[in-house]
């Protein structure tokens, strides 16, 4: 490792232009990243008659996009052996760019689909090396501010992304949800490019472990795959998901003994042996079950049930972000001064459950007002969690460890965000079709209380009222499944507590 030269461009004080230009070019690289998980969600419908795809097919278009991602986020403690922080993150970006690119210009589902893949395999390393980056940039008595920014940058995706999308599909095109990561792109790679230090490529890189790489790829992708499609082509039903979730866990398990029982694994899963980035790494697997959970369900109630326009949606959604980076901000500041991060946390854990709890009272007649506040609460919480927990995370990790070690917990997220997502999407499902069969067990024409209902209404028995009928056990079928949605996020924060409650309180 070339440290001396490293310690040596990143001895500037934290208000200096040099490490200032640093921070602004790495919350950029993370900003476009994050931003391209969720900011094509709400374009899927308009790119369905472009590309000559059905509602099903067009999902592949996120699907490869977090598979190219899982598989490659593990690698990048080796990539950076072999190329250095500097030319990986340079590459990375410039290869993200070009993917963005062939992205908006894909006339076919076949285009849309490589070009996604590329891009998440090109632009997975951008959030841990710059992680790594920041860590190793900012003296220690001040990482608290690096990682707060950092934080800041990886929450702006999720709350901004649907926003923005749906202005951009809405006014210009579907195709500007990726022509928009040019600008951000660039800025970061010009900064890069003039700030950054060539380090950490090693003189003796590791050998690569093929065997090993394929046994990874065999068992997150398919893992990636089950989540992401199973609750469309329900989970065991379907043999497809079977096969899936057999390939899954043949090919992790087989992987974790390659990866324990040879010289050079291609992860070091060894590093897992430090308990609090097991813990850590845990911990921010919930968290990213938390948050892209609530993105999941919020969207779906506004729009769907509550009809919101998608732009109206997002500002109603945005506060939450807004109560994220306050707390972000906060918790840097906090964790300079001193403040014990496991408090933090529990304090975290305490405001964003409370923030759930109150979503459990929601109904199809209530004002924005009551999407906003527990948005806020929420939001405060989920700040107050992921900065001091990555603190707590990297606290026994040596410089050298940092890059791998960010790429393990990096992957926690992801995948904690992507089994979030599969396990919201199947209770809203099934708990829906449970209340539907429930309710509409009362309602037929032998009921007493049926005639006054649609007297009330202005309804007589026939056709319209049967329509009317069914439309309305739709939306309270829908509403139960999205309060238990509601109720398995809340136990999702309650489980932190344990985490935190193990790990070292030391940072």
């Amino acid at each position: 490792m070339d440290t001396p030269k490293l310690e040596s461009r990143y001895s500037n004080e934290t208000g200096s232009p040099h490490l200032l230009a640093i921070t602004i070019a790495v919350m950029a690289c993370i900003i476009m990243n994050v931003l391209d998980i969720t900011i094509v969600n709400v374009a899927l419908p308009h790119m369905e008659g472009s590309l000559h795809a059905n509602s099903n097919q067009i999902t592949w278009a996120l699907t490869t996009y977090m598979l190219a991602m899982v598989i490659v986020t593990p690698l990048t403690g080796l990539l950076v052996e072999r190329f250095g922080q500097r030319q990986l993150i340079l590459w990375s970006v410039a290869g993200f760019l070009v993917c963005s690119v062939m992205s908006g210009q894909s006339h076919s589902l076949t285009e849309i689909v490589f070009w996604r893949f590329m891009q998440g395999a090109l632009g997975a390393s951008l959030v841990p090396v710059g992680q790594a980056i920041l860590v190793e940039a900012y003296p220690r008595e001040k990482r608290g501010v690096a990682m707060a920014t950092l934080g800041m940058g990886t929450m702006l995706g999720p709350i901004v992304g649907p926003v923005l999308g749906g202005y951009l599909t809405q006014d210009l095109s579907w195709r500007w949800c990726f022509y928009v990561n040019i600008p951000v792109g660039l800025i970061a790679f010009t900064m890069l490019l003039l700030y950054i230090p060539s380090f950490g490529k090693s003189d003796k890189p590791r050998p690569i472990d093929w065997l090993g790489f394929v046994w990874m790829a065999i068992g997150l992708g398919a893992l990636q795959m089950m989540l992401s499609l199973g609750d469309q082509d329900g989970w065991l039903s379907s043999r497809f998901i079977i096969i899936l979730m057999l390939l899954a866990g043949m090919g992790i398990l087989l992987f974790v003994l390659r990866s324990l029982n040879v010289s050079h694994p291609l992860v070091n899963l060894r590093l897992l042996k430090d308990r609090s980035l097991t813990l850590g790494s845990a911990g921010i697997g919930l968290f990213g079950l938390a948050l892209y959970g609530t993105m999941v369900i919020l969207p779906i109630y506004l729009q769907d049930y509550m009809g919101y326009e998608a732009q109206t949606a997002g500002l109603v959604m945005a506060p939450q972000g807004i109560g994220s980076w306050v707390s972000m901000w906060m918790a840097g500041r906090l964790l300079n001064h001193g403040a014990n991060p496991r408090w933090m946390i529990l304090a975290g854990v305490t405001l964003g459950a409370t923030g759930t709890w109150l979503s459990l009272s929601y109904n199809l007649q209530i004002s924005p007002a009551w999407i906003i506040w527990p948005g806020v609460i929420r939001g405060l919480g989920l700040g107050l969690v992921s900065i001091p927990l990555f603190t707590l995370a990297f606290a026994t990790l040596s410089k050298e460890q940092t890059p791998e070690g960010s790429g393990i917990f990096n992957l926690m997220r992801n995948l904690g965000g992507s089994v979030g997502i599969a396990i919201i999407s199947t209770i809203m499902t099934e708990e829906a079709q449970e209340a539907w069969n429930q309710m509409g067990g009362h309602i037929n024409p032998y009921s007493a209380a049926l005639p006054r209902y649609l007297r009330d209404a202005g309804l007589h028995q026939g056709t319209l009222a049967w329509q009317v009928l069914g439309q309305t056990l739709a939306q309270h079928a829908a509403m139960r499944g999205i309060l238990d949605a509601f109720t398995f996020l809340f136990w999702s924060f309650m489980a932190v507590i344990l985490i935190v409650l193990l790990m070292k309180n030391k940072a």
